[in-house]
């Protein structure tokens, strides 16, 4: 018992310690300066070269629900993004959390050199913008991490601590799956070994 209380407390410790460090956040450098930085799946920002944050959904600058950067485009004057929303998440009283609504969508035009920002617009607006106009056909592109080997460790190595964890805690599916794995090696072993053995002559 000591022994099982023991290893749920370690798997516990692993598992905040994976999830605090943050394998999936990176901060992507998109030129001249800028970067996209991802602190969590709601806080996907641009931030310039002193860290200030121009784009994302704790800006002052602008009072509409803006989330995430989901998309984004550069060109030698300007950096365009595409934001999805944000919402409130209330799983219970008092929640005080937000999630992304994907449902909202914002659009922003950042001026390199000065910083300042255009939004948030609707589509129709962000495409009407003689900024926009003399640069279409826009090429976006997804944030992603640009260390690949990084999250995907940590993915790997949160499995490695998860499944004997969660193979104890559900020993009732466990337990029959591996004696059913070990079974169908057998037979297929038995079955091998029959075909091996060398039949009689007439």
């Amino acid at each position: 018992m000591r022994k099982r209380v023991a290893a749920i407390l370690l798997f516990a410790a692993i598992s905040s310690v994976c999830l605090a460090s943050g394998w999936h956040d990176y901060s992507l450098d998109i030129g001249d300066g800028y970067s996209i930085v991802r602190c969590n799946s709601l806080q996907i920002i641009v931030a310039n070269a002193h860290g200030q944050i121009l784009i994302g959904p704790d800006c002052d600058h602008y009072d509409d629900p803006v989330g995430p950067v989901v998309e984004y485009a550069t060109t030698e004057r300007f950096v365009f993004t595409r934001n999805l929303g944000k919402r409130a998440r209330n799983l219970f009283v008092g929640d005080t959390f937000q999630d992304v609504d994907p449902t909202q969508e914002f659009f922003f035009i950042l001026a390199k050199g000065t910083d300042a920002v255009t939004g948030s617009l609707t589509r129709q607006e962000f495409s009407s913008r003689p900024e926009v106009t003399a640069a279409s056909p826009i090429g976006w592109c997804t944030p992603r991490n640009p260390n690949f080997w990084l999250p995907l460790g940590g993915d790997l190595l949160f499995l490695a601590y998860s499944i004997p964890i969660l193979s104890v805690m559900y020993f009732w599916v466990t337990v029959p799956l591996v004696a059913a794995v070990i079974l169908l090696i057998a037979h297929i072993r038995r079955r091998r070994k029959q075909r091996a053995q060398p039949r009689g002559g007439a």
